[in-house]
């Protein structure tokens, strides 16, 4: 390992340099190379004791074969477009951009994992319809939707891969902020969304996510909501921005299972015996789940999952 520290990066930079890494995803921390290492689907990153016998050839040395996978076609024009300070987006996305990212006095930096994964979304909403390459990308997504066995495959969906402790919170709050903010001022613009869904997988992080609305109390330390300890919302865009907790749900996944129904939503037939021996019992349906999950939202409204 070269030096005494490990760490090659800035965590607010674009990678610089990256540990040589085999083809079987091995790495090689007594070989640093330039560059960011170019994303391979099928390799992963596999730390090796040092002294091991080396491989030749480096994932980088292929970068042109995985030049089309979409995820280095994606960083190769969200970084053209970070370069040109954000063109074709809305004044609201651009006043947001350029709060978080383009401020040299900004104090609590968004690390570039972060940076990057808001970018994209961004690129992804406003962006990529405008030029050939964004096209390309985004018709490639469609097919996949398309070609997917999974019925729920065909809900536009975007997943981003952050590393633990890269704050991700952080994202889901960056990304809350810039559909609600543009929301509110393009009323009729439907590539925003007019609600938000937080789904947790337990009451814990159920809990832990109550930072996403606004001035909430986490139970963490007395953290307040993410927003403001992060500045995520300039001073110009903060006049409405309390009314978002009447937009957001955050519940945990298994509110989404069926219950039965009480009061005057039962069935006749409850209680009583069935053919099979067993007690009778209505049990929602599942637009009484999203009933009961998002009591609040309109039919119709563009919803946001997280």
């Amino acid at each position: 390992m070269p030096g005494e520290n490990p760490i090659l990066n800035n965590p607010y930079e674009e990678p610089l340099l990256h540990y040589a890494t085999n083809l079987a995803g091995e790495l090689d921390y007594s070989v640093v190379r330039e560059g960011r290492r170019v994303f391979t689907p099928e390799v992963q990153s596999i730390p090796v004791r040092s002294g091991s016998q080396k491989d030749l050839l480096e994932v980088n040395d292929y970068g042109a074969a995985y030049g089309e996978e979409l995820v280095n076609l994606l960083r190769r024009e969200v970084k053209v477009w970070r370069g040109a300070a954000y063109p074709n987006t809305t004044r609201v996305t651009r006043e947001l951009l350029t709060w978080w990212f383009l401020d040299p006095t900004r104090e609590n930096r968004l690390f570039y994992a972060q940076r990057e994964a808001i970018e994209t979304a961004i690129w992804l909403n406003e962006v990529a319809e405008r030029s050939n390459p964004g096209q390309h990308i985004l018709s490639r997504l469609s097919q996949a939707q398309a070609m997917a066995d999974d019925p729920g495959a065909s809900l536009p969906r975007i997943a981003f891969k952050m590393a633990t402790g890269a704050g991700k919170t952080v994202v889901m709050a960056a990304l809350i902020a810039y559909h609600f903010c543009n929301r509110q001022e393009y009323r009729n613009d439907v590539r925003f969304a007019d609600n938000f869904l937080a789904i947790a997988p337990g009451i814990t992080i159920r809990d832990r996510l109550k930072v996403l609305c606004v001035s909430a109390e986490s139970g963490i330390e007395g953290v307040s909501d993410y927003y403001s300890e992060r500045r995520l919302v300039p001073p110009s865009l903060q006049k409405n921005f309390a009314s978002l907790n009447a937009h957001i749900v955050i519940t945990n996944f298994q509110a989404f299972q069926p219950r039965a129904l009480q009061g005057n939503k039962r069935s006749p037939f409850d209680g009583k015996i069935g053919a099979d021996g067993r007690k009778t019992e209505a049990i929602e349906d599942y637009a009484q789940v999203f009933r009961r999950i998002l009591p609040g939202f309109k039919s119709g409204s563009r919803l946001l999952i997280l």
